[in-house]
């Protein structure tokens, strides 16, 4: 499997990666001002927002297939999972087509997150298939 060109998102998580790569919702909040995308709060609150009707959020469910597909056609796409006390979202990039999991890029509160590596290791096999993906249009010009 080839991996797709770098895309702008990616780019901009490479970037934003290192200052925040302790913070996934800090790490989510930057890439997404960076291309232009109003998403704020920790991560139990961005999977509320992202899932709120009428919130311009594409709501891809659980489907790994359906996220990779969007990140590959250059829409901003985020994993996340509400959890008591803290949930965790990640930025989904580029994958290879017929990728088990999404690549993704994200931080760890209390820790160092990962870049560019499958979701699989950022959340455990109990809880993967209960992870949302949500996606939206970068706005013109980012």
């Amino acid at each position: 499997m080839s991996a797709p060109p770098e895309s702008a998102i990616e780019t901009v998580s490479r970037r934003e990666w290192p200052r925040w790569k302790s913070d996934c919702s800090g790490f989510v909040h930057a890439v997404a001002d960076d291309l232009g995308i109003a998403l704020s709060g920790n991560a139990n609150a961005m999977v509320d927002a992202m899932g709120a009707k009428a919130s311009g959020w594409i709501d891809l469910g659980s489907d790994p297939a359906l996220a990779i597909s969007y990140a590959n056609r250059g829409f901003f796409v985020v994993a996340g999972l509400k959890a008591s006390g803290h949930g965790h979202v990640v930025v989904i990039v580029s994958t290879p087509a017929g990728s088990r999991y999404p690549v993704g890029y994200w931080g760890r509160l209390g820790g160092v997150g990962r870049e560019k590596t499958g979701i699989n290791w950022s959340w455990n096999h109990r809880d993967l298939p209960k992870v949302d993906y949500y996606a939206k249009p970068v706005p013109e010009g980012r």
